[in-house]
């Protein structure tokens, strides 16, 4: 392939990239309805490493929380300091999502589900806080509309 096809083939993939991300930036509804679990195909597990603390015990509770397009439901979770939760992402949404928790600053690491959520799937990850406080979580995809907070205390 030439440079001049390459950087054909380069603004096309980008192009098409952009167009399934911003899918999911259209209207929605304010409604919500639990359709249960995704059909088809199981569920798929992440691929990339997850945040671990080394405790290899179980979560403590399971949280759910929906992804639709573009919304969090509910968008605001409470846990207590130290405590180790299992948050379940399903994306009941048209376009990819992810849940993305931004604790650096506070904790030293980030807490994520798989980096794209395919409609009708789900993903899970724990995360355990040793600080009280308010931490931000987002839709890396749908940003300023799809995020939410974490209050620890």
């Amino acid at each position: 392939m030439n440079k001049i096809g390459a950087k054909v083939f380069l603004m096309i993939a980008v192009f098409a990239l952009s167009a399934v991300a911003l899918a999911g930036c259209g209207g929605g509804s304010d409604s919500y309805v639990d359709e249960g679990p995704a059909t088809g195909g199981g569920t798929p597990r992440p691929t990339q490493p997850r945040s671990d603390d080394g405790d290899d015990g179980e979560a403590e509770r399971e949280l759910v929380v929906v992804m639709k397009d573009n919304v969090f439901e509910p968008k605001d979770l409470e846990l207590k300091v130290g405590e180790k939760v299992t948050i379940v992402v399903k994306n009941q949404g048209i376009a990819v999502h992810n849940m993305h928790v931004l604790s650096k600053s506070k904790e030293g690491k980030d807490f994520s589900s798989n980096l794209l959520v395919s409609p009708g799937t789900e993903d899970d990850f724990e995360v355990q806080f040793k600080n009280a406080g308010t931490y931000d979580f987002q839709c890396d995809y749908h940003l300023p509309q799809m995020a939410g907070k974490i209050v620890v205390k």
